[in-house]
């Protein structure tokens, strides 16, 4: 399982709550327009990224952040609400 950031800027209310409501499908959300999602290792994030640019216009702006082991255990510090909850088999 790969946990990756989605960050994204997307400027039309209604896409931007459709992208979130699909981001959601996939991890939590832990900012508005921040998410930290685990995609299974048979899923490869083209696929999501796809599903995904469907909301994107031209003037928006989407971003996925891979968060590695080292990462993950070394350079993730969270404070208050919004903190993500792993699916089981995540290894911190």
């Amino acid at each position: 399982m790969r946990i990756y950031l989605a960050c994204f800027d997307i400027e039309d209310d209604r896409q931007r709550r459709k992208l979130g409501d699909l981001l959601l499908e996939y991890g939590d959300r832990v900012q508005h327009s921040v998410f930290e999602i685990a995609l299974p290792d048979q899923m490869p994030l083209d696929t999501l990224r796809q599903r995904c640019l469907r909301y994107v216009g031209e003037q928006d702006s989407l971003r996925f952040y891979w968060l590695n082991d080292l990462s993950r255990s070394q350079s993730v510090d969270a404070w208050g609400q919004g903190i993500a909850r792993y699916p089981q088999g995540v290894v911190l």
